[in-house]
């Protein structure tokens, strides 16, 4: 008898177990809280070892050389005739039935039919409704109906019912009666054999830490915001600018900005100080100046080239976890004591980056907190030959390390569901 599994959360992590688990015949519901898959890695742009689009990883070789260019993520749903996936779906209760479980998930409506949409994209055309776009950082926009991003699985749109006017022009241009503006939210049971926890982490918006004014200026953005700049498909085209629509000329970057701290987050994110190395590049191939304050710079083999990189391309970096950044004259400075030279220091910059924590999203989903532990973080094998965690879930770290992990535990979920290989 076929087994099947469910994966609750679709970033890179939870596809590629998916994956692995499809090719090796295991049935997959692959549960997604949003409208299209890859989790924060949607908002990445190029990512770290290779310089790849973040969402054509995948975990070989190559990734390590420099060379891997396949996207698994398109290629996932189009593919995997064992695979369902559900967008826009949450867990509503996890409980155990026989020898597995049942999980009851709940659906929100995106009021366009993926069967019949043909991503025409007509509809988007003549919505005359505009409103901010939550991938954009400079003033972009979208329409009531809207792909989140270009490359989005499910490449079809969906409508933000919220500011949609229901005038009916997307309706009525629509050749294959795919848009039904009152479709309802649907409930569904799903009978399964293991439970695969993949709900990754989320950049903490850095609004409650102390000293860095993150409320009070547009220029003092998080890493994740950078990036979307930093992105050829964002909405500044892959210019960085300031709040004013200035071409930046000199950044400073802040690193752990809550990690590593008692009365945030006592635990080291892992990733920052690469991601952080990797916009630095970035930066400096732009030709603006950089300036990295940290505690220490940790970085793993595989990307140990972005320091050696930063280095060679004219990155400054201080020895010191600053005081404080404060805005003067409209332009963020930041306070630091280099700890080599014992000098205060005041840099001014255009912009200021933090490098705030990676922090899980599975605590916020109460059938799964259920399985998490310290820090709202779970362990591999949560129960034994039922609930697994990979990637993210499991704790902060980077993409390469969460896509092994991810074929890890799926080696070891099918070992368990065909009673050893």
């Amino acid at each position: 008898m076929t087994k099947n599994a469910v994966v609750i959360g679709a970033g890179l992590a939870g596809i590629q177990v998916s994956q692995q688990l499809t090719d090796l015949g295991i049935t997959i519901h692959l549960i997604e809280k949003e409208p299209i898959i890859g989790g924060l890695s949607t908002y990445l742009g190029r990512v770290f070892p290779t310089g790849d689009c973040a969402l054509c990883l995948d975990a070989s070789n190559e990734m390590y050389d420099g060379h891997h260019r396949k996207c698994q993520y398109r290629g996932l749903v189009t593919e995997k005739k064992n695979l369902k996936l559900y967008t826009q779906s949450e867990v509503k209760s996890i409980t155990e039935a026989d020898s597995g479980f049942k999980i009851s998930i709940k659906s929100e409506p995106r009021y366009v039919n993926l069967d019949r949409c043909v991503v025409c994209l007509e509809c988007i055309d003549v919505c005359d409704v505009e409103v901010a776009d939550e991938y954009a950082l400079r003033g972009g926009t979208r329409k009531a109906i809207y792909r989140p991003i270009p490359q989005g699985v499910p490449h079809a749109p969906l409508i933000d019912l919220e500011h949609c006017t229901k005038c009916g022009k997307c309706v009525d241009v629509c050749k294959v009666n795919a848009i039904d503006l009152e479709e309802k939210e649907s409930s569904k049971t799903i009978n399964t054999d293991a439970v695969i926890i993949a709900t990754g982490v989320e950049e903490k918006i850095p609004l409650d830490f102390p000293g860095y004014e993150y409320r009070t200026s547009d220029d003092i953005i998080s890493h994740a915001e950078l990036a979307r700049m930093l992105d050829p498909t964002g909405d500044t085209n892959g210019v960085v600018t300031t709040s004013a629509g200035d071409v930046v000329s000199k950044v400073t970057m802040v690193l752990c900005v809550g990690s590593r701290d008692k009365t945030a987050f006592e635990y080291c994110s892992q990733a920052c100080c690469t991601y952080s190395l990797k916009h630095a590049e970035m930066l400096r191939e732009l030709g603006i100046d950089v300036t990295i304050c940290y505690m220490d710079i940790r970085v793993p083999n595989h990307s140990f080239h972005y320091l050696e990189s930063s280095i060679e391309k004219g990155v400054k970096f201080i020895r010191g976890k600053p005081d404080k950044v404060v805005v003067r004259s409209g332009k963020p400075v930041t306070v630091v004591e280099d700890t080599q030279s014992q000098k205060l220091m005041q840099i001014e910059s255009d912009l200021v980056v933090l490098a705030s924590p990676l922090a899980p999203l599975g605590i916020g989903n109460d059938p799964v907190s259920a399985f998490l532990g310290e820090y709202g973080f779970a362990q591999r094998v949560v129960k034994e030959r039922k609930v697994y965690a990979c990637g993210t879930a499991t704790g902060p770290t980077d993409i390469p390390t969460s896509i092994a992990e991810a074929n890890a535990v799926a080696l070891r979920v099918y070992s368990d569901l065909k009673g050893g290989i």
